[in-house]
């Protein structure tokens, strides 16, 4: 890849946050882990922009809104090789849609239920991730026994021709709204294939964090792999 050609995308991603931010700002909910999904909502009119940066030159880019109270809809899309000399490889937009009927109370969880479609690292020869995707997800979460304690487990099923379902487990605590330490474990299913991934989001400004993880920890036969995230959220 020509030196250029990635200036022209820093520029491009720089410029898409500047934009953005010109419109509205606002804070946002927490409505994601690191892989893994929370009952976490966007206000009304508010969304939320993030890009991952991973190995082999990977951005993911995802834009989720706000379109009701109870109702979050975004996309995404992964860009893989963007750095380096091999063909970029760009995955088709994958659907995101989150519904939590419930908010919780003193006694009951809060409840959210949608599909995510998207994965990570995408094959263009089998059309398909080789990290799946969560497809139709269901997820129950509430604050433990100190506030900014957050506790969410849910359950996935992307693969209707086996109609196989997996678990997933994560762990949030929020220090003074300027540090949130990220736990999970994903994958949950046949555990030789489960991660256990770890990171801390840091806010940088009311409206713009950056997330730094490791995901899958101390796998067997596998290498743990660094990524980061910027997010950026706002209110139109």
């Amino acid at each position: 890849m020509k030196r250029p050609y990635l200036c022209r995308c820093a520029v491009l991603l720089i410029g898409i946050c500047c934009v953005i931010g010109g419109v509205s700002r606002g804070n946002a909910e927490t409505t994601c882990v690191i892989d893994t999904l929370n009952t976490g909502m966007l206000d009304y009119s508010a969304y939320d922009l993030n890009f991952r940066l991973y190995k082999d030159g990977g951005i993911l880019t995802r834009l989720n809104f706000g379109v009701f109270k109870i109702v979050n809809l975004g996309v995404g899309w992964e860009v893989s090789r963007v750095i380096g000399d091999q063909n970029i490889t760009v995955s088709p937009p994958a659907l995101y849609l989150k519904i939590r009927p419930f908010a919780g109370d003193m006694l009951l969880p809060s409840i959210a239920f949608g599909y995510d479609g998207q994965g990570y690292f995408f094959d263009k020869d089998t059309n398909k991730f080789l990290q799946r995707e969560k497809g139709i997800f269901f997820v129950v979460g509430r604050e433990l026994f100190i506030p900014g304690l957050d506790l969410n487990l849910g359950a996935d099923m992307s693969d209707f021709r086996t109609n196989t379902m997996y678990g997933f487990a994560n762990l949030t605590f929020n220090v003074e709204d300027k540090l949130l330490l990220l736990t999970e474990y994903d994958d949950i299913n046949y555990l030789p294939q489960s991660r256990l991934n770890i990171g801390l989001r840091m806010a940088i400004a009311d409206n713009l964090s950056i997330d730094l993880t490791g995901r899958d920890i101390g796998a067997a036969g596998r290498n743990a792999e660094r990524s980061v995230r910027i997010n950026y959220s706002g209110k139109f």
